[in-house]
């Protein structure tokens, strides 16, 4: 346990004493303030926003962490980084459980962290009030966004390239994904493999919160939250494993 607490560590202080750390930052910090600060700028007779309208760029902030999971751990394997983690520690699967770690908690603190501000701002603002409702769609974006990230870091343990682990599941999640969706209505083959995507999970909690008097024709938050699961626990084993199996070149 004390080996994983130092890779901990080792991760944390890698991870703050890059420059790109703060760029993720910014950028997953702009995702959920900035389009707020949009809306209330020029949107007319605009006199409040909910929780929920914390989080309209939600979505954004999600590739955003996507791509922040794949291209740190991806970034680590492309520099040899992880070869050093090798030498040091006792153990082989240290480090990527490590950056998994680290990288969920920085997604999910920067969150909170937006999310916070992004209320000040509201409540600052003049002529708008902060309504305290749809604090269900704040937590849900919240607490998946970090849940998005550590599928990435397992998608990079298992590709073990930047360009591959960023790409492609951006290409899945925003192109193949909506095609596959949108041919389950043809084909019932489809519609119930589109069940179990990972990307649309978010979206169909979202819906079952925002629309509940159709929340018999939907899929149950727990079928949703299972699926997201199922895809994280198989990606990272499949990463464990190919870090565990492949040499440093």
């Amino acid at each position: 346990m004390s080996s994983f607490l130092d890779a901990v560590k080792s991760e944390t202080t890698k991870l703050a004493t890059v420059k790109s750390t703060w760029t993720y930052f910014i950028l997953l910090g702009g995702a959920i303030g900035g389009p707020v600060f949009l809306k209330m700028m020029f949107s007319k007779d605009l006199s409040s926003l909910t929780l929920g309208d914390l989080m309209i760029g939600g979505m954004i902030a999600q590739m955003i962490a996507v791509i922040f999971g794949a291209s740190t751990t991806a970034g680590e394997i492309g520099t040899k980084m992880h070869a050093q983690a090798f030498l040091t520690q006792r153990s082989r699967w240290n480090w990527l459980g490590a950056r998994a770690v680290v990288v969920t908690a920085f997604v999910l603190i920067t969150m909170l962290i937006a999310a916070a501000l992004t209320a000040l701002m509201v409540t600052v603002w003049p002529n708008v009030k902060l309504e305290t409702t749809e604090q269900s769609i704040l937590w849900l974006y919240i607490l998946s966004n970090p849940a998005f990230a550590l599928l990435a870091v397992g998608v990079a343990g298992v590709l073990r390239s930047r360009v591959a682990a960023v790409g492609i599941p951006l290409v899945w999640m925003m192109v193949a994904e909506p095609l596959l969706i949108s041919a389950g209505g043809r084909t019932k083959l489809v519609e119930e493999m589109a069940k179990f995507l990972p990307g649309r999970t978010v979206n169909d909690l979202e819906k079952w919160i925002m629309i509940p008097e159709h929340a018999a024709d939907m899929l149950t938050p727990g079928f949703s939250i299972a699926v997201l699961a199922g895809w994280i626990i198989v990606m990272l084993a499949f990463g464990f494993w190919r870090n565990a199996r492949t040499d440093v070149r």
